[in-house]
């Protein structure tokens, strides 16, 4: 199974019984959490019953991100994810996680449950309708799932007991979440780069890239000849590396270096201040 799902059904375990079962009921945990060596950080964020997107109020609303080491890992579990829900058996098997993992420890006990086919939603998100038969009466839930750069974010809505879920409400859900992870995947210059080292020719220079937000995965650079005053500046060819050793072309002028952020959702591009003239 999907490992981040399985992660998230286990933190789902700890949450489940007061969420739709007993409020008194103690949480468990019923579905152990996987070794993920490839996830950082999980984060939970948890509304109290009643809440409200726009449709009957909800006794279960959970949002879980799992941050992965990097954006093609994010995309991987994704895809595996979206592979799983093609299939009768795998739907099922998410099924019973998440149901098991709400359920126990409350009054309630599973009698069988049922998912639907995956519904796309247009900002790429996914979305399950659950439908978990207990011996009180029907859960209804609807499961959202949306990747964005290194995060893959599970949305749980559950309604009370013999009530549905609006299937607008997880599409709202998911287009939420989708704003927030690109917000913070924007990558911007906020500490311009510095060059450091001896202008003189032969002498390494080398950039610090200073300091970006957004979370950049990578960078580019672009080296630039410049004038005496720092103006006029080209691109030196096939000066692409973080470092640069100024040759007899440079003699006279100043150097600085173009450094362009990158992460999926966004890239920017700082400027250092210039070099003082090569001599």
């Amino acid at each position: 199974m999907f490992r981040g799902l399985r992660l998230a059904a286990a933190a789902a375990g700890l949450l489940g019984a007061c969420c739709v079962g007993s409020s008194s009921a103690a949480p468990r945990v019923s579905v152990p959490a996987p070794q993920l060596a490839s996830v950082v950080l999980a984060f939970i964020r948890v509304f109290k019953s009643g809440a409200k997107l726009g449709g009957q109020p909800l006794s279960l609303a959970v949002g879980i991100g799992l941050l992965e080491q990097d954006a093609a890992t994010a995309q991987a579990d994704f895809a595996d994810l979206q592979h799983e829900t093609q299939t009768k058996a795998g739907r099922l098997a998410i099924a019973k996680s998440w149901g098991t993992a709400f359920i126990t420890g409350s009054k309630l006990k599973v009698k069988s449950t049922v998912v639907s086919p995956p519904v796309a939603l247009g900002d790429g998100g996914l979305r399950l309708a659950l439908t978990i038969s207990t011996n009180l009466g029907t859960v209804r839930m609807a499961l959202g799932f949306v990747e964005t750069d290194r995060v893959v974010d599970i949305v749980v809505l559950g309604a009370r007991l013999n009530r549905a879920v609006a299937q607008a409400d997880v599409g709202r859900a998911v287009s939420a979440v989708r704003q927030h992870l690109r917000a913070a995947f924007s990558v911007a210059s906020t500490v311009q780069p510095v060059i450091g080292g001896t202008p003189q020719q032969g002498q390494t220079l080398t950039v610090d890239e200073g300091t970006w937000s957004g979370a950049p995965s990578g960078f580019a650079y672009v080296w630039l000849r410049c004038d005496a005053t720092g103006g006029a500046c080209a691109p030196i060819a096939g000066a692409t590396a973080n470092t640069y050793v100024p040759g007899g072309e440079d003699s006279g002028m100043t150097i600085r270096v173009a450094v362009t952020g990158s992460s999926t959702v966004s890239s920017q591009q700082a400027i250092s201040l210039p070099s003082a003239p090569i001599p």
